[in-house]
């Protein structure tokens, strides 16, 4: 008998997502920075507001898939969708690389919308692809998922090698039009998407049986009706009415006293009709073998939602924490590659220094100009606060004080008008995508090693360890934070090192396992759908992951000071206690699954 082998199709789908998530991740990696930053050309948002951003663009964007999932069952199949997702988010790229607000937010929801036609459909293609009991499935989404992660690996370095160079060498476009760094990275992230869309498109034949014709399909086929007469229409009224609501006068203080801004609030009131319209999905299926891995999925689902809200606090705490209190000046050894390729770090603005230590280098005091609050305003209005070597860094009195506030005698001084070199904080994005692309092997060949011996665990299983092994991720940035005064002193890099090397693990043993979840125990023709279902539940646990952000950013939620220590402390708690609840699941998910598979 010949061994089984992985089709070749897989391969073309690594590669196609492979570019799609560098463009992706590319953005997430940077937007928090540009969305609060004051010196380069960012929008000068608050950091409670960046995040309220940052979530709701995670979270719309995982909370289309099902929409595109659902059509892609119904009407086009999965091929069509992912090359029209495609499209849409490299124009929106493009978009986003207009500096200005309009830009921002229409770019970010045509991405949204791209995202929704492409990510679940490409992900169904890899199940279709293998026979329903090939022992290879696991291992073949172990591998697609190592393809979406080398994308989210190079993004970051080639999005700090443009922005520093462009905010080095500025690009004008008139003569009072100039492209910063940001846009020309979040331009690069186009070319990365038109790259996928067209290594898909080269193979597009490859995938004629593996994708589902919708109009070939024997089971009870619905119009689309019901979809936006039940769920998408009333889910779009829902939120206009809390955005509303959330914005007047009358009921804005009680929206805020209970964590809400209009964004959050929209959403959270989106949500319930489409909570609503999947449930009433489960009741009518007519089979009670389907009914019941339907409903296996729907705990699982939810469940997973308190890992995406952990997991994505990356965009949001996490890049906080790595801008503002890790140590980012290069060792001796990063520095064998930045003193040779100066773009490959960024000058570090004034507001790095509040919390330096003592052993971090200061500018010569005769550096700075000082220059009144309100001046200083009109400047970063004016996009005119670039550090550059050979000028002046531009500081108020009061961030005078605090630049020198835990300086001393021994502090080094930097040579004149020459900027402290820093590591780009989206650099710290890659560290955990670099990890899954050492250890997914390992682990597919640990998986492969107890396959061979019938020890491996059940994917259910896998899930909850997953979960659990999130929480020690959680447990080491506690651990961070009692170790270091966030005021006085800068963090060492290897805490986050250590956090995403735990992350990575829990995320090879829940995400891609999840996906392979859903191929297995998804009635075929609601496949796609309940794809898309996987991706809600990413959305839902992005948008907590957002106020979970604003949270650490604002130190409250309800009005009430919440510390990081507490912060993270809550969190370990939370996937601790979800990881133990998929593992006294398991007995009743393997019931469900023990049914003969569509």
């Amino acid at each position: 008998m010949d061994r089984e082998r992985h089709p070749k199709g897989l391969y073309v789908l690594f590669f196609t997502e492979m570019w799609e998530r560098f463009s992706f991740y590319l953005i997430l990696g940077i937007l928090l920075q540009y969305l609060t930053d004051h010196e380069k050309g960012g929008m000068g948002m608050s950091g409670g507001d960046g995040t309220v951003i940052v979530g709701s663009y995670q979270a719309l964007a995982y909370f289309t898939p099902f929409i595109g999932g659902l059509i892609a069952d119904r009407l086009l199949g999965c091929r069509r969708m992912i090359v029209m997702g495609g499209l849409m988010m490299m124009l929106g790229h493009l978009v986003l690389a207009w500096p200005e607000k309009l830009g921002l937010f229409l770019g970010l929801g045509l991405i949204c919308l791209g995202n929704g036609a492409f990510k679940p459909n490409i992900s169904t293609l890899v199940g279709n692809l293998y026979e329903p009991s090939s022992p290879l499935r696991d291992a073949g989404y172990n591998i697609f998922y190592m393809g979406i992660n080398i994308g989210a690996f190079i993004c970051n370095f080639v999005a700090a090698l443009v922005r520093n160079y462009v905010d080095r060498n500025p690009v004008y476009l008139t003569s009072t039009w100039k492209v910063e760094g940001w846009h020309a990275a979040f331009a690069t992230a186009a070319v990365g998407m038109l790259l996928g869309v067209v290594v898909f498109s080269l193979n597009y034949g490859l995938f004629a049986k593996a994708d589902q014709n919708p109009a070939a399909d024997e089971g009870p086929r619905e119009s689309l009706m019901p979809l936006w007469l039940q769920c998408l229409l009333p889910a779009a009224l829902f939120g206009v009415i809390a955005w509303f609501a959330a914005s007047s006068e009358r009921w804005h203080d009680w929206f805020k006293r209970m964590g809400m801004e209009p964004p959050t609030a929209a959403f959270v009131a989106a949500c319930l009709p489409v909570i609503l319209f999947y449930l009433r999905m489960w009741i009518r299926i007519p089979k009670a073998g389907d009914r019941g891995r339907v409903a296996a999925l729907l705990v699982i689902f939810t469940i997973v939602i308190v890992f995406w809200a952990t997991f994505m606090l990356y965009t949001t705490a996490l890049t906080a924490w790595a801008r503002d209190v890790t140590d980012r000046v290069p060792n001796s050894f990063v520095r064998l590659f930045t003193e040779r390729l100066p773009d490959a770090s960024e000058n570090a603005p004034p507001s790095y220094y509040f919390n330096a230590g003592p052993e971090t280098p200061r500018p010569p005091k005769k550096d700075f100009e000082v220059v009144s609050d309100e001046r200083y305003k009109e400047m970063e209005k004016a996009k005119q606060l670039d550090v550059k070597e050979g000028q002046e860094l531009v500081v108020t009195e009061e961030m005078l004080k605090k630049i020198y506030a835990n300086a001393t005698d021994e502090t080094p001084i930097l040579p004149p008008k020459k900027p402290l070199k820093l590591i780009n904080t989206e650099l710290f994005s890659s560290i955990e995508p670099g990890f899954l692309i050492l250890f997914t092997p390992l682990l597919v060949g640990f998986w492969h090693f107890l396959r061979a011996r019938n020890k491996e665990p059940s994917t259910s299983a896998k899930i909850g360890l997953g979960q659990i092994l999130t929480g020690g991720a959680v447990a080491v940035m506690l651990l961070a934070t009692l170790s270091v005064n966030e005021s006085q002193e800068k963090s060492s890099a290897w805490w986050l090192f250590a956090t995403y090397a735990l992350f990575t693990f829990g995320e090879l043993c829940l995400s891609p396992m999840g996906l392979s979840l859903v191929n297995k125990m998804a009635p075929a023709n609601l496949r796609a759908f309940m794809m898309g279902g996987w991706f809600l539940a990413t959305s839902f646990g992005s948008k907590i992951s957002g106020i979970f952000g604003e949270v650490y950013v604002n130190g409250t939620l309800f009005d009430i000071a919440i510390d990081h220590q507490t912060f993270w402390m809550v969190l370990v708690v939370a996937n601790v206690a979800a990881g133990a609840i998929v593992f006294a699941l398991i007995p009743w998910l393997n019931r469900q699954m023990a049914g003969p598979e569509e």
